[in-house]
């Protein structure tokens, strides 16, 4: 009886330990069949993003070197009037579509496909637009530290910056020499601020006339009011714009 008992406790513990080392082996296949399946979703996943950064940035591409294409063909027709106002209308344009031009050239070789640096924005396009000003030297002082903006916001900037750097270039300097102070900073609560300085010699805020100068300072108020910017400008040694607005 003794032997009995003895043999049927170790077959039951037999069992009891094949039961577990089969519920283990068993968790052990499906843990390694899970661990495959999401690793080859991971994958198809990845392939698909890849697929999308590879299609947005040929978009980018393309968008790109149609605007260029555009900007090329306002500046042959300008070359075609002899009305100053109308070579400076396309001008202006041609200035307009570069700026835009230059955010989708820069999408294209960031990793980003969202934001664009602005440090690298505002160096790059202030550059271009200050080699404009041929019998001028003209000195950028950029402070901007790690600031990536959406796109629609960077590119309002870059059309704003565009207009404030040609109105300088053509009425803020008397000399041959000015400075062209540009800030842009984060406040907090993705509130940032937007600073222009000229060292040049102003301008009265308070004429009603419709010359070039009054005109740029309607558009500057027209482009700030698409990403909904507070804008205060003030004569302070020269013009200074300041813009304050939030990332919505």
């Amino acid at each position: 009886m003794v032997d009995n008992t003895l043999l049927k406790e170790v077959t039951y513990a037999i069992v009891f330990l094949l039961i577990i080392l089969t519920s283990i082996i068993v968790f052990i296949i499906k843990s390694r069949s899970d661990r495959q399946n999401i690793q080859s979703q991971k994958l198809e996943i990845e392939q698909v993003l890849s697929q999308k950064t590879v299609l947005l940035k040929e978009i980018h591409h393309r968008v790109k070197n149609n605007l260029q294409l555009i900007s090329g063909l306002l500046y042959l027709q300008s070359k075609k009037y002899k009305n100053p106002e109308i070579e400076n209308m396309l001008n202006d344009l041609q200035r307009y579509i570069n700026s835009i031009a230059l955010v989708h050239e820069m999408l294209y070789n960031e990793k980003t496909l969202s934001t664009i640096s602005m440090d690298k924005y505002v160096r790059e396009l202030g550059s271009r637009l200050v080699k404009l000003s041929e019998d001028l030297k003209i000195s950028l002082e950029i402070k901007i530290k790690k600031i990536m903006l959406p796109v629609n916001y960077a590119t309002t900037l870059g059309l704003i910056l565009n207009e404030l750097i040609t109105n300088s270039i053509k009425y803020a300097f008397e000399g041959e020499v000015g400075v062209i102070e540009i800030i842009i900073k984060y406040i907090g609560e993705d509130e940032y601020e937007f600073e222009y300085k000229d060292n040049g010699v102003g301008m009265n805020l308070n004429s009603n006339k419709g010359d070039r100068k009054t005109l740029g300072l309607r558009l500057i108020k027209m482009f700030s009011e698409e990403i909904d910017a507070n804008l205060n400008v003030k004569n302070d040694n020269g013009l200074s714009y300041t813009l304050n607005f939030k990332i919505k």
